[in-house]
């Protein structure tokens, strides 16, 4: 998928991103590194938690959701960053060889007020596992805007 500016998304769109599975490996990998809980790096010792067995971090759940966005290409050379991510929610663990499938739903396009080559744009992620919702956040993203024919 091409690269948008801000002018090409509406309220409403919804993008749906490459579906990945989570290894053992990767879920141990990713813990030992960035969140080193029992319930994340030990297949035995996590038996012993809430969980019954191990569980990928939920950052790495969040991440992979994005990155899997990332991927269509549609915001590609016009992303500027963003200054947010809100209402980070997790709903059900993920589990050694479940299938992340992710959408992606725009909930506000805006001009910036002090910024003309570029605007904000907010996104609604949603994760699901079999059908069943395990993870949920929104975005802030300063877009570029498209250019102008004065610019021209």
């Amino acid at each position: 998928m091409a690269a948008r500016y801000l002018e090409e998304f509406t309220v409403g769109q919804v993008f749906d991103t490459e579906p990945v599975t989570l290894s053992e490996a990767d879920l141990i990998a990713f813990a030992e590194r960035y969140d080193p809980q029992v319930m994340h790096t030990d297949p035995q010792g996590a038996k012993d938690t809430a969980y019954g067995g191990l569980i990928a971090s939920g950052h790495q759940t969040i991440g992979t959701a994005f990155a899997q966005f990332i991927k269509i290409g549609i915001f590609a050379e016009n992303s500027l960053g963003g200054p947010a991510m809100d209402e980070v929610r997790w709903a059900a663990p993920v589990r050694p060889g479940d299938t992340l499938v992710t959408t992606a739903e725009v909930l506000e396009v805006r001009k910036s007020k002090s910024r003309s080559d570029r605007g904000i744009i907010r996104m609604q992620f949603l994760t699901k596992v079999d059908g069943r919702e395990v993870s949920r956040f929104q975005t802030t993203t300063f877009l570029r805007r498209q250019p102008s024919e004065d610019a021209a």
